[in-house]
């Protein structure tokens, strides 16, 4: 079981990426943010392609050492969750999700590894509105000026449960730092559960 688990990970560094140097890029957004990844759950890791044919040869390494947990239509294009049989160690945490969106219309100058969601829960009665001010707030996003904020709701058909993201880059090219950290309410195993 080890030896097949190392053939695994071989196969999806040698699609994806080492996973090292993600979290090293991860981490420096992190910094600059001022967002302890220890204090938070980090929910997946996400991969991005240019060709379907790349997405599809990726979706079967993936099914190789992990299970389709959902397959959504998510604005105009399928984007699938994957349980890996065993989670990878990332920033210090367990983390054993990991999404696979089919391509669209943007072309990423960098394949592989493109972004993590942290989970920063939403508060009871609270709505998607004043969950993004107060998430800006506390970690005084928008007043920061090295980062370049996305705030979006992405919705797959039949979700119960809001899905609103804020994705967090490095405006500095200096950096050469091309991923992103997300922040949003709920764990996508939560939201998942809610689509049933």
């Amino acid at each position: 079981m080890i030896s097949e688990n190392a053939k695994f990970f071989e196969k999806m560094t040698a699609c994806f990426g080492d996973l090292s140097q993600f979290s090293q890029k991860i981490e420096q957004i992190a910094e600059i943010a001022g967002i302890d990844l220890s204090l938070y759950e980090i929910d997946h890791l996400a991969v991005r392609m240019n060709e379907a044919e790349t997405a599809e040869q990726w979706k079967t390494m993936l099914l190789e050492g992990a299970s389709l947990l959902k397959e959504s239509e998510v604005n105009g294009r399928p984007i699938g969750l994957f349980t890996l049989k065993q989670a990878v160690k990332f920033c210090g945490k367990n983390v054993n999700i990991i999404e696979l969106p089919f391509p669209k219309d943007k072309v990423y100058s960098q394949q592989g590894w493109e972004h993590i969601e942290l989970v920063f829960p939403m508060r009871e009665q609270e709505s998607v509105e004043q969950w993004v001010e107060r998430t800006l707030t506390h970690f005084k996003l928008a007043e920061n000026s090295d980062l370049r904020l996305k705030i979006s709701q992405p919705k797959a058909q039949g979700e119960a449960l809001p899905n609103p993201s804020i994705a967090i880059s490095l405006r500095n090219v200096t950096f050469c730092n091309l991923c992103c950290l997300k922040l949003h309410p709920y764990d996508i195993k939560n939201i998942v559960m809610s689509e049933m």
